[in-house]
């Protein structure tokens, strides 16, 4: 992903490309529809920035490297055989018994009681290493 932030100008000349689905400061959302252009470009031999400029993508605007970026995970789902998709996260093909819910609940309180425990040996590090703060009866002289 490239660091470039887009200025509000830049934001609404790119959302203004029918196959951009949103954009933000730092990304770029495409259209599946998009996505299924470019795959099957590149599919029938062409390159993919070549897809971006025809069908009037702002390249300059949205940078080489994010588009560079883009296309190279693309590409690598592609010659995976992993359909692209606009869909982001990962989706939920059933929903969970009770015994796996409570199994990962029991492993989510394990996971806490031992942050717990590591917290509270961190705090008796801490508290061993101050300084005290009552003056010895050497200083007091």
């Amino acid at each position: 992903m490239s660091r470039k932030s887009y200025t509000p100008e830049e934001i609404a000349l790119i959302s203004s490309c029918p196959y951009v689905k949103s954009v933000t400061p730092k990304t770029v959302r495409y259209t599946a529809e998009f996505m299924r252009i470019f795959e099957e470009g590149v599919l029938s031999g062409k390159y993919g920035g070549d897809v971006f400029r025809e069908h009037g993508l702002p390249v300059e605007t949205i940078g080489w490297q994010s588009v560079r970026q883009t296309m190279k995970n693309w590409n690598l789902k592609i010659s995976r055989g992993i359909a692209l998709s606009d869909q982001t996260g990962r989706p939920r093909t059933r929903d969970l018994t009770q015994e796996e819910i409570i199994a990962r609940q029991r492993a989510k309180i394990e996971m806490l009681q031992q942050e717990n425990d590591f917290l509270r040996q961190i705090r008796r590090l801490e508290r061993r290493h101050q300084p005290s703060k009552s003056p010895s009866p050497i200083d007091s002289k």
